[in-house]
């Protein structure tokens, strides 16, 4: 049998070695092939003697062997890639079609609010006015956050760009209190990054571009209970502890918060203090 021939009988072991159990395990069997073939196929037979005729066709065996193991393992590997990327894809998808859902019923309420404080032209205009920013700020956001990378150095880093955003304008501190390790789910980031967003439009709109305030802060905490705690607040001269959520939803724009934090599991707490704090407590998926 020619040289190159008696190699023949290994290469499928080595195929399907490495295609069962990876590149590795064949790598074992590509080297084992070729210590058998030495010892079984050179002369003299039954050892391991090293001479010219013995060396060549053993480096072309595993040059051909090793190419193989390549060859295979970077199929395989791409196939994995292939099925992850479809169920990331179709994760992605059922993700957005509920965002959708969610934040067009959101867009209804807005305009619900705006369309109940009509009373002349002029309320009219301002209120349809804030219904449009209020949208238009939440469709900005959606785009940032439909980005693949936007969620690539966790909650802190969006959170940082949406306070820059909202107080652009305004000489306004923040402080950001929000663990890199939160264990939430994509949907949980959206609402909290959405929700924040709101939060600081609302005190941009009703504190500091009244010069009524000078520091806005996000927290994000673990409950001893295992719930998480989202607290935003600021140093404005606060609300009046008579108004309830519920009932100056309009007039104070907390439709909107109370929707995504029941996006996020919870409900939304005003609670009374030296300015205005906000507070949603839930689980982490």
């Amino acid at each position: 049998m020619d040289e190159p021939l008696k190699f023949l009988t290994f290469y499928p072991a080595i195929a399907a070695s490495t295609l069962l159990c990876g590149w590795l395990q064949g790598t074992v069997v590509l080297l084992l092939s070729a210590l058998v073939a030495w010892y079984f196929f050179f002369e003299p037979s039954g050892s391991f003697a090293i001479n010219a005729s013995t060396i060549v066709p053993l480096v072309g065996f595993l040059m051909v062997g090793g190419f193989l193991v390549l060859l295979i393992a970077g199929m395989v590997e791409l196939m994995e890639r292939g099925e992850n990327a479809n169920r990331i894809q179709q994760s992605l998808f059922r993700e957005l079609q509920h965002r959708i859902a969610n934040n067009l019923a959101i867009v209804v309420a807005v305009l619900r609010n705006a369309r109940r404080g009509l009373h002349n032209r002029e309320t009219a205009i301002e209120a349809l006015t804030d219904a449009e920013d209020r949208i238009a700020a939440m469709a900005q956001m959606h785009r940032r956050l439909h980005d693949g990378t936007a969620y690539r150095e966790g909650l802190r880093p969006l959170l940082r760009e949406v306070l820059q955003e909202a107080f652009r304008d305004l000489p306004v501190k923040t402080r950001l209190s929000v663990p890199d390790d939160h264990g939430l789910s994509m949907d949980q980031v959206t609402a909290i990054i959405l929700l924040v967003n709101e939060a600081a439009i609302n005190a941009a709109k009703h504190v500091f571009r009244k010069g009524e305030g000078t520091f806005f802060e996000v927290d994000l905490a673990k409950q001893p209970s295992g719930l998480l705690q989202l607290t935003m607040s600021d140093d404005g001269p606060g609300l009046s502890q008579t108004l309830t959520i519920d009932r100056d939803a309009e007039s104070l724009g907390l439709g909107i918060m109370q929707a995504f934090a029941r996006q996020l599991g919870g409900s939304l707490e005003m609670l009374p203090a030296a300015g205005t704090k906000f507070i949603v407590t839930f689980g982490a998926n």
